[in-house]
This record gives C-alpha cells, sequence and structure tokens, in this order.
C-alpha cells in the first residue's frame, strides 16, 4: 500500500530545546568565536503564517524588469571595459635619481673628452718621440758615415808619408813618439805606400772605450797593412804608431844575445808562466818564472821577479786569466851587472797590460 504524501506546511514552533547557538568567523589563518547567542524562538507572535504557494502564469509575466543572462553578460563587459579606460595614475621618477643620472651622463661626457684630449696629447708625444729618435738615428749615421771617412783618410794620409814630421800629423802622442821616430827611421825616411782599399774596418773596445778601430788594407803593388787607429771625434782619428811598427828600444835578438849589464827598457813581449831556473834566480821559492818572447823575434830570455811581490801575483793574474796562453805586455826589463844566467833578466814594472797605451804616459819614458 502506498504511503500517503504528507502534506508540506509552516508550523509554529512553541518550544524549542535549551542549546545555544555559537556564531564563527572565519579567517584566514584562524577561526574566531564571536559570541554565544539564544536561539531564535519562531512563533505566532513573531511571524505571520506563511503559505507556500506556486505563482500564476499572470504574475510570471509581469516580472519583466529582472535582467536576463545577456544583459548580465553586457554589463559585465562593459563594467570591465570601463575599468580598462579608466586612466591609471603615473607614478614619476623621484628628482633626487633624475639629478644623479643627469650628473652621471654629464661626467661621461666630461671624462670622454678629457680622454680624447689625453690621446691627443698622447699621439703629438709620441709623434714628437719617434721624429726625435729618427733624427736622432739619421744624425747617428751622418757622423758614423763622416767617421768612416775620417778614418779611411787618415790611413791613406798616414801610408803616403814622407817623412816623420810628416807622420807626426796622424800618429798618437806625437810629442811623446817623436823621439822614437827619429831613432827607428835614423838616416832613412819612411817610404811612401799607396792604399788600394780598406779590406775590413772593426771597432774594438779597450778598458770599456769604444774608440778604437782595427783597419786592414790592401797596398797597391801588392801586400796588405794593419792599423790600430783611435777615432777622438768623427772628424778626427789617429794611427797608432807604436804598434803598427811593434817598437822597441833595442831589437830583440840583439838584445837577448849581447845582454848589457846594467841596461833597462821597454819591451813589447809575450808573456807566459814557466819554471826555469838557474844561476841568480835558481830559488823557485822566492823568484817566480816567466817566459819572454817578441813579434818577429828568435830569442828567448826569461824574466823573474819575487814572488812576495804585488807585481809577481799581477803577473800571475793576467797570464790566469789568459787561461795560460801567451799574453802581450809591455814589461820593463833589466839586466843585473855581472849576471850569470844566460837568458836571465829581471823584471821592474809592467808598463802595460798590452801593446799600446790607453793615455800618453810622461814624455821620455822607455
Amino acid at each position: 500500500m502506498a504511503k500517503e504524501k504528507e502534506r508540506i506546511e509552516l508550523r509554529s514552533v512553541d518550544e524549542t530545546d535549551n542549546r545555544q547557538s555559537r556564531l564563527f568567523r572565519l579567517h584566514k589563518d584562524a577561526v574566531e568565536e564571536v559570541e554565544n547567542l539564544p536561539a531564535v524562538r519562531v512563533g505566532e507572535k513573531l511571524l505571520p503564517e506563511a503559505r507556500l504557494e506556486a505563482a500564476s502564469k499572470d504574475e510570471l509575466k509581469t516580472r519583466s524588469n529582472e535582467p536576463d543572462v545577456g544583459s548580465l553578460i553586457e554589463m559585465s563587459v562593459e563594467n570591465e571595459e570601463a575599468q580598462w579606460e579608466t586612466p591609471v595614475e603615473a607614478k614619476g621618477l623621484p628628482w633626487g635619481w633624475m639629478a644623479l643620472v643627469a650628473c652621471a651622463f654629464a661626467a661621461g661626457i666630461i671624462w670622454s673628452l678629457v680622454e680624447v684630449g689625453r690621446s691627443d696629447h698622447r699621439r703629438d708625444g709620441l709623434l714628437d718621440e719617434a721624429k726625435t729618435i729618427l733624427e736622432k738615428e739619421k744624425d747617428e749615421e751622418m757622423e758614423a758615415e763622416t767617421m768612416i771617412a775620417s778614418i779611411e783618410k787618415v790611413v791613406e794620409d798616414f801610408y803616403d808619408s814622407r817623412s816623420v814630421d810628416e807622420l807626426l800629423r796622424y800618429v798618437r802622442h806625437p810629442e811623446r813618439v817623436k823621439s822614437f821616430m827619429d831613432k827607428h827611421y835614423g838616416d832613412k825616411p819612411p817610404v811612401p805606400m799607396r792604399v788600394r782599399g780598406i779590406l775590413s774596418l772593426d771597432p774594438l773596445t779597450i778598458e770599456n772605450r769604444a774608440t778604437f778601430w782595427m783597419v786592414v788594407c790592401e797596398i797597391e803593388g801588392g801586400g796588405s797593412g794593419q792599423l790600430l787607429v783611435e777615432a777622438l771625434s768623427p772628424k778626427l782619428a789617429k794611427v797608432d804608431w807604436e804598434t803598427f811598427v811593434c817598437y822597441q828600444p833595442m831589437e830583440w835578438d840583439r838584445f837577448a844575445k849581447e845582454r848589457p849589464g846594467g841596461y833597462n827598457g821597454d819591451f813589447r813581449v809575450y808573456v807566459e808562466a814557466d819554471n826555469f831556473y838557474s844561476h841568480e834566480f835558481a830559488d823557485s821559492e822566492l823568484f817566480a818564472c816567466f817566459r819572454l818572447t817578441a813579434l818577429g823575434g828568435e830569442e828567448v830570455l826569461y824574466g823573474y821577479v819575487n814572488r812576495a811581490t804585488p807585481l809577481a801575483r799581477k803577473l800571475e793574474s793576467l797570464v790566469a786569466e789568459n787561461n795560460g796562453q801567451a799574453i802581450p805586455m809591455i814589461l820593463s826589463l833589466y839586466v843585473p851587472e855581472g849576471a850569470r844566467s844566460k837568458r836571465g833578466v829581471a823584471i821592474r814594472k809592467l808598463v802595460a797590460p798590452r801593446w799600446m797605451f790607453m793615455d800618453s804616459p810622461e814624455v821620455g819614458s822607455e
């Protein structure tokens, strides 16, 4: 049997339970209880009787003031477009930042201008420096050409000289070597020769002085000559006559054979360490011994010097620095009176550690 449908109606509530209603507010991160409220009593005294009935068709037709869905959509779109069209208030850039940007921009421009000026200055400086270098190189080149020309000229004039007086114009230390020239040439004046050409011209540095040149030239008619030349200036050069003739106060072989007692002279010799001891110079602990030879000579002499003297140590040092090989020197040699040694001579002084003088010694010294 079908269950009867219950009639739906509103009924007044005379009695309610005594439970209290509680009100809560929901927050994002918490729940807040507002207060405890008594339950609302609904009855005849509070509300009129209410009926739930369906509305008639006529009443439905009269509800034309309610918007449909299309109008709601249009209204929504219009409201949004209106919001889009509403101008947004632009926030201006603070004046402090604007001033800072302007200062930075101005500083950049000033720095660029300064750098341009500096680069122009540096460029001008480099150009001036390059110009100076080029001018200096040009001057040095011209100076070298002038010096070479003066060296060639003095060599030609030296070989072409016909007398001692003429030779003195072209030689180093003319006041000192004049007496040596007179002795060397005697009654036979120098024979003039013509230079055909310069074979080589090499610079020499002696005792930190780069003013010397070794010149080898070809002589007309055959043969060659070798000269040591000092360039005193680009336009002035002089020939070292003493090394040209290897000047000796006495012919070496004659001196070695005759060994005149009491004679003292400055000889250009080759010096080597040796151990030949005899007669007056037999004590090897007392004397240092050196073997002496000369350019163009055949005779050999032995020079002795006391080992305890600075002279002996100097000679030993010079020979050792030359790896024990013969080294050219100018030595003052002395033959003792009544010497029994046939080849022994005493070394009195180291006149020069080479066969030429850097500066002229006292006039008249031999």
